[in-house]
């Protein structure tokens, strides 16, 4: 397990605790962080601009650069060992493509005229998603890195996304709390959850939504806000609403078999929720 205090890192042995290795270079926040899929890299992004690639062993360090403002995510192109490909955005409206063995980089684009707020590669590794604080998201393809579809149509910033498992389906989530999904294939528009109602709150999710994630056999989603909600993808509908005592969820971790999830509020408390049957 990996956790940041302000510019340094450490690598703790779970469940002992134990610490395993210290690791000092980030000048500023650290942001995120993940291991490689065979857990012998870690790397992080940070408010420095730069992401650094960590044989966390040795201490060996490979710095990316070339983002002008904070990188607060980047994504693995793909969960393959020999797939070494990395996604980074940042808040200076880029998208950049890295080679994390070597530390080359392989694409740059100026995606969006705002900063880039998410980013998600699709499951089959053809695409990859996009979205901005101009209030677009758009469908770009991983070879050619040409823009396939620009989605329009949130009327504010577009806070998050997410590709479903079979790669036909992405999600999208605003500020304003709206989530919307999009045909792949086409681009075009499939529905709008929650336009009905605003749950008595400013925002349609009581917040941004700040997170997505679809089930395994894409028929579910869950979305993170001010709020936890559970939606029936094929009408738009929300099945149930989890309201925890702070606000402001920023990220929710899902099991594998959509079970079990897991988020932080604003106030420090940990939720681990059993979905039932």
């Amino acid at each position: 397990m990996a956790v940041n205090s302000s510019s340094f890192l450490q690598v703790l042995e779970v469940p002992s605790g134990r610490l395993l290795a210290t690791l000092l270079g980030h000048t500023k926040t650290v942001l995120h962080c993940r291991f490689s899929p065979d857990g012998q890299t870690l790397i992080t992004s940070s408010e420095d601009t730069t992401v650094r690639v960590w044989r966390w062993q040795s201490g060996e360090c490979t710095v990316l650069q070339g983002h002008k403002e904070q990188v607060r995510c980047f994504s693995l192109l793909s969960t393959s060992p020999s797939d070494t490909r990395l996604l980074s955005w940042s808040y200076d409206g880029t998208v950049k493509m890295w080679d994390t063995e070597g530390g080359q980089k392989l694409q740059d684009i100026e995606a969006h005229r705002g900063a880039i707020l998410s980013c998600h590669a699709s499951p089959d590794g053809s695409l990859f998603a996009t979205t901005s604080a101009d209030k677009t998201a758009k469908l770009w393809h991983c070879e050619s890195w040409q823009c396939v579809h620009a989605l329009s149509g949130h009327q504010d910033c577009v806070r998050s996304c997410r590709f479903s498992w079979d790669s036909q389906r992405l999600a999208t989530g605003d500020d304003n709390g709206e989530i919307r999904l999009w045909s792949v294939k086409d681009g075009s528009l499939l529905r709008i959850c929650s336009r009905d109602g605003k749950d008595a709150m400013d925002s349609l999710h009581g917040g941004w939504v700040t997170d997505l994630h679809f089930s395994p056999d894409n028929s579910l989603l869950v979305s993170t806000g001010g709020y936890i909600k559970w939606w029936d993808v094929e009408k738009g509908k929300a099945l149930q609403t989890f309201f925890p005592r702070g606000t402001a969820l920023k990220r929710i971790h899902v099991s594998s078999d959509f079970s079990t999830f897991v988020t932080i509020d604003s106030i420090g408390i940990l939720y681990i929720l059993q979905r039932v049957a």
